[in-house]
């Protein structure tokens, strides 16, 4: 083989004793003995049976030629006399006794312990086998010695693997020593070179070696977590260089460097990194919710800047104390003012001119605070990716503002008293809604998080939002740049802006127009989700199914590719609410206020014709459309052609019309007006049978129902109808007085220690009731 240049690329060598050896080899060995051994004793066996047939036949031979020669006849005649036949009988015995001894003489009996002695036992063959199994391996070991030493000579890699264990666990590390070598095939013939940081620094520095596409960022975590934001590696003296090619890359860990040399190829077929986005995050939340430990950990885990307000201006007044802005701020803080709000969006505005907040991003801790802040960040284009609200109770801010004060060692002193922190909380509650529902309807990117879980549940909560907005925003600018459509989710597009630059289809779904011709009104839906942008323009789907079919072949459906357009503005329907029907008196509904989807699905029989819901009307073609459900409105709506021009035949069911509830009979107006409700109160005293004490069992009973009617009526308050609860509970508790009493003093006279505890205080309330003093007790106890 190394003639030929037959070099292998790696040489595996199983180690194992000769214990092991022989003890895996010895029973098969002696398996094929003993079938040897069991062939061999068969074949004596037959050996033996052959030679005793022939020794029996020459004896017979041999036996017939000595009694022919001493004239010895086997039949004797019938006429010899009895004294004859004596004497021949004596004779024939003595010759056949000589004849006999001189067959035993001639072919004497052949002895079988030659050959019993000479058969191995079981015992002698397993101890020679061993020997021979020792000496093969005592041979093989020499030659493998040789065979290793040649290998080394030639720098071809050997394995060793040990053996002796079992076959499973032999087999896993055997895998396990090969697979790199198939999964890293590709890669065999590549080198790389790991350095230190100082010499990466110089080859850097002199344009020797160049920074790799990924440039400082590590190639592993790129290609493991490519949708998750990547930590910063900084400084970079702490990294683990790496020379491949004419490139130096970077590394986190030591681990990755080594994984990285192993299939270098493979990490770089990955597609290039996309450009790295500044992150842009505003937490807030009421006091003690947690803001600046999230925003701290940011900071710290991927290098952006934590800014709050306060940090803001300090910087400038710190560190531009001689610019127009600071010497305002002076102002304003020497006369005993706060910093107007205008100044402070200026601070924010010179911090974000750090390199810091440039190439890595920043997060606002505790701001906006308030409505006007917010319209200010929009007037300065500070549109953060999202808005976190940590969300915290009242009791759990004072009860945290306690724990924060009890610690020690405080640099200076805090006001962090329970009073403070109740009225900074109650500021906040104010404000929130305001800068909640400002960011929602703008930009849709205020997230809410329990500030009651952990804060490592917390920080990986909105690192899973910003790695989702990164991930849209990238997607976006990746299709944009080659001219394709685009999704715009999570994009931060205000509904001027999505109003301005709205296609030719408007709120319609282009994607439903053009392949069934469908009128699907997405106005309702405020959400970007399936919103794209093609051509500087925007376009609105009604399900994710029909964005993608959009985004993948966006000419099919906009002008001029389109088979179907947007019919003008008047011949569009448009939904009516109730008001605004009636606002259009005297205009009466078409075809009656029968549902025109009903009567044309219902194949235009007289059966089909349902008058339609007030609550669900359209207007189309300057007529009015009343509907049974949202359902039918909503296929009106769809497709109007189909079902406007309808006409009714001369014969239509007769106009129900509204009879007042008061007009009814007595019996009539209570089974329509409060039937349910009286039938739930009779239930209900029927299950509960109650007996007010000192009052009969028809006053208890009438009592119950109009507490219950009182306490469950959905026309009264909330305020009213709990308080009713509460009094029926109360009802409830007296009338279980009596049964609870008379269980209780039956027998004998107890004494005071032997009765239950709260025997006496149910005796004395009993008794209570029956001395109070009113005409009607149940008004005293209904009236609120």
């Amino acid at each position: 083989m190394l003639q030929q240049q037959l070099f292998p690329d790696v040489v595996i060598i199983m180690k194992v004793d000769v214990a092991d050896v022989q003890k895996r080899l010895l029973p098969t060995y002696l398996e094929n003995w003993r079938e040897h051994h069991i062939c061999h004793a068969a074949q004596l066996s037959l050996l033996r049976n052959l030679r005793m047939k022939n020794r029996e036949a020459k004896i017979v031979r041999r036996r017939d030629e000595l009694m022919a020669e001493k004239g010895i006849t086997t039949a004797k005649t019938k006429d010899e006399g009895d004294n004859e036949q004596d004497e021949g009988n004596e004779d024939a015995d003595n010759t056949e006794h000589e004849i006999e001894s001189i067959l035993e003489q001639e072919f004497p009996l052949e002895e079988n312990n030659e050959d019993i002695g000479n058969m191995e036992t079981e015992a002698t063959a397993a101890s020679r086998i061993a020997m021979d199994i020792e000496e093969r391996f005592v041979t093989d070991e020499n030659n493998l010695v040789t065979l290793t030493d040649l290998l080394s000579e030639q720098n071809i890699p050997k394995v060793s693997i040990n053996t002796s264990r079992k076959m499973r666990i032999v087999r896993y590390q055997l895998l396990r020593q090969i697979q790199p070598l198939l999964t890293n095939r590709e890669s065999l013939f590549q080198r790389s070179k790991p350095i230190s940081y100082s010499l990466a620094y110089k080859l850097l520095f002199s344009s020797y070696k160049f920074y790799s596409a990924f440039g400082c960022w590590d190639p592993i975590k790129q290609y493991e977590e490519r949708d998750v934001i990547q930590p910063l590696q900084w400084p970079l003296s702490s990294t683990y260089p790496l020379i491949f090619h004419q490139y130096i890359y970077f590394f986190a860990s030591k681990e990755n460097r080594s994984t990285f040399m192993l299939n270098p190829l493979k990490y770089l077929r990955q597609s290039r990194p996309t450009p790295p986005l500044p992150i842009k995050i505003a937490i807030t939340g009421p006091p003690k919710s947690g803001k600046t430990t999230v925003a701290q950990m940011f900071a710290k885990k991927y290098g952006l800047m934590s800014l709050s307000i306060g940090s803001a201006m300090r910087m400038v007044l710190n560190t531009r104390e001689n610019t127009e802005l600071a010497v305002k701020m002076k102002k304003h803080l020497s006369q005993g003012l706060v910093v107007p709000d205008e100044l402070a969006i200026q601070c924010l505005e010179v911090a974000f001119m750090s390199s810091a907040c440039r190439n890595h991003g920043y997060v606002l801790d505790g701001f906006p605070m308030t409505l006007k802040q917010a319209q200010l960040m929009d007037s300065h284009s500070i549109i953060p990716m999202i808005v976190v609200e940590l969300e915290l109770d009242t009791v759990e801010v004072l009860k945290r503002g306690l724990v924060e004060k009890l610690k020690p060692n405080k640099p200076h002193l805090l006001h962090d008293n329970s009073e403070n922190l109740y009225i900074r909380n109650s500021c906040y509650k104010q404000e929130v809604e305001h800068v909640k529902k400002h960011f929602q309807k703008q930009y849709q990117n205020w997230i809410l998080l329990d500030a009651l879980k952990s804060k490592l549940w917390i920080w990986s909560q909105i690192r899973k939002e910003v790695s989702i907005s990164r991930k849209c925003i990238h997607n976006y600018l990746e299709r944009t740049r080659r001219s394709n459509a685009a999704c715009i989710n999570r994009l931060c597009i205000t509904p001027k802006e999505l109003h301005d630059r709205l296609g030719e289809f408007d709120q319609y779904c282009a994607v439903c127009l053009a392949l069934y011709r469908h009128l699907m009104d997405c106005s309702e839906n405020t959400a970007l989700t399936y919103m794209a942008e093609y051509k500087r323009k925007y376009y609105k789907m009604c399900s994710e199914e029909h964005l993608e079919k959009f985004l993948t072949t966006p000419d099919e459906f906009v002008t001029p590719g389109c088979p179907h357009t947007l019919p003008q503005p008047h011949l569009l329907p448009k939904k009516l609410t109730e008001p605004q029907v009636k606002n259009k008196f005297p205009q009466q509904a078409e075809m009656k206020g029968f549902c025109p989807v009903s009567y044309l699905d219902g194949r235009q029989r007289y059966e089909a014709l349902v008058r339609g819901n007030i609550e669900y009307a359209v207007e189309y073609r300057e007529r009015i459309y009343i509907f049974e459900t949202k359902q039918k409105q909503d296929k009106f709506l769809r497709s109007p052609d189909m079902y406007w021009d309808q006409k009714l035949p001369s014969k239509v069911p007769p106009l129900c019309a509204p009879i007042s509830l008061t007009s009814l009979p007595t019996l009539g107006y209570l089974e329509q007006g409060v039937g349910v409700a009286v039938i739930k109160a009779m239930t209900a005293v029927g299950c509960l049978k109650p007996k007010y004490p000192f009052r009969s069992i028809e006053r208890s009973a009438h009592f119950y129902v109009a507490l219950y009617l009182k306490a469950f009526n959905p026309k009264s308050t909330d305020y009213t109808r709990q308080m009713y609860k509460k009094k029926l509970a109360l009802f409830e508790e007296n009338c279980a007085l009596i049964p609870y009493l008379s269980s209780t003093m039956s027998g004998n006279y107890k004494s005071p220690c032997e009765r239950p505890i709260d025997f006496e205080f149910k005796l004395k309330r009993f008794l209570a009731l029956g001395d109070f003093q009113v005409a009607d007790p149940t008004l005293a106890i209904l009236v609120p």
